[in-house]
């Protein structure tokens, strides 16, 4: 692929998800925090749901390692994964700030405490596509579309996040927004790094066409996620977490606790068609 075809095709990725991408940094969530709208509680509620995902994160990148073929890809994915862990020890500083306990954190990312349906979904596609999917598709999801909106995201918001130092419950120092801090000035850098990467391994159509679906699900699932990771807790100042949006395990075994009963026809299927039933031995 020659440096003027990869141009053109860079410029049409940045176009196909630029709607998507504006819709997350306009959307309810992004001008929320940027405007010190939401409420605490809300706050609290996005950043812990939210968590899980971002102690995974470093777990995902690795996954690229496996399909790796050259020394630059790698070296990039080795740095992204030890810059990764430390911030999601950020994003326990900032859970704290706003009241929530390390435990808490920890214990939704562990599974103890129940996930949203919509985080549960984000988590879920990203480590699908850094296993399943190839190189070009699992870097453009995850360091391009992620990390890249992750620090237009930054940019935005930190000035209406750090003003919520005024508020009752919130204790706000350098540790507390260092996680959006990093992500305004490092996530400028690493997904030029990634777009590289992208058109070394996407070198067919067929491949810049899933690349350009795969950035587009990623975004599509962060904004999602991000928005009803707050709503879910704007009702109360108890964690409200929607009965819809609880686990199917979770609803399974409430209906086994209250034994409720499927009714079933006293006939059999083959009966009620006029047809004799017979004997199994």
């Amino acid at each position: 692929m020659n440096e003027v075809s990869a141009s053109h095709w860079v410029d049409s990725l940045n176009g196909y998800i630029k709607p998507y991408w504006d819709d997350l940094l306009q959307g309810d969530w992004c001008e929320g925090v940027a405007n010190t709208r939401l409420t605490v509680q809300e706050m609290r509620g996005w950043i812990l749901q939210v968590y899980p995902f971002i102690h995974a994160f470093p777990k995902f990148l690795a996954e690229g390692l496996i399909k790796v073929e050259d020394d630059y890809s790698r070296s990039f994915l080795i740095d992204n994964i030890r810059v990764e862990k430390a911030h999601a020890e950020h994003w326990i500083w900032m859970g704290m700030g706003f009241g929530l306990t390390r435990q808490e954190m920890l214990d939704a990312a562990d599974g103890t405490k129940p996930i949203l349906r919509d985080v549960q979904s984000l988590t879920d596609w990203i480590w699908y596509i850094n296993t399943k999917g190839s190189m070009a598709e699992a870097v453009a999801a995850t360091s391009f579309a992620i990390e890249g909106i992750a620090g237009d995201i930054a940019r935005k918001v930190v000035n209406g996040f750090e003003a919520y130092k005024d508020m009752p419950g919130v204790q706000m120092g350098p540790k507390t927004y260092k996680w959006f801090r990093e992500h305004a000035h490092y996530d400028d850098e690493h997904p030029k790094i990634a777009m590289e990467i992208v058109k070394r391994y996407a070198t067919t159509e067929r491949m810049q066409t899933k690349v350009m679906l795969a950035a587009k699900r990623s975004i599509q699932l962060l904004q999602n996620a991000l928005e009803t990771g707050y709503k879910a807790y704007s009702v109360s100042d108890e964690t409200v977490i929607p009965e819809s949006e609880l686990r199917t395990g979770d609803k399974h075994a409430e209906r086994r606790q209250n034994q409720l009963m499927l009714a079933f026809p006293e006939r059999r299927f083959g009966d009620r068609r006029g047809r004799q039933l017979r004997a199994v031995a």
